[in-house]
């Protein structure tokens, strides 16, 4: 099977599977963490919030905290007010 005929099955252009391939290799460096927010939405081709809405529409975790780091967090911004 010939590329041209892989992009025919799925119906779509070149541009359009370089760009699903770019998402779906940053979301899954994202989730791996070998990837910050930033530059996941870098590789994406989009800036944080489109990157974080697309996390949030397939129910993928944005931020990932455990209960120590939360209540540190918490703290933090409980000065700050």
């Amino acid at each position: 099977m010939s590329s041209n005929d892989i992009l025919a099955s799925l119906k779509v252009g070149i541009n359009d599977l370089i760009q699903y391939m770019r998402l779906t290799a940053s979301i899954a460096y994202f989730q791996d963490k070998k990837l910050s927010l930033g530059k996941a939405a870098e590789l994406a081709g989009m800036n944080r919030l489109s990157f974080m809405d697309i996390l949030s529409r397939q129910g993928i975790v944005i931020f990932d905290y455990d209960e120590s780091e939360l209540r540190t967090e918490l703290a933090g911004i409980a000065q700050l007010l």
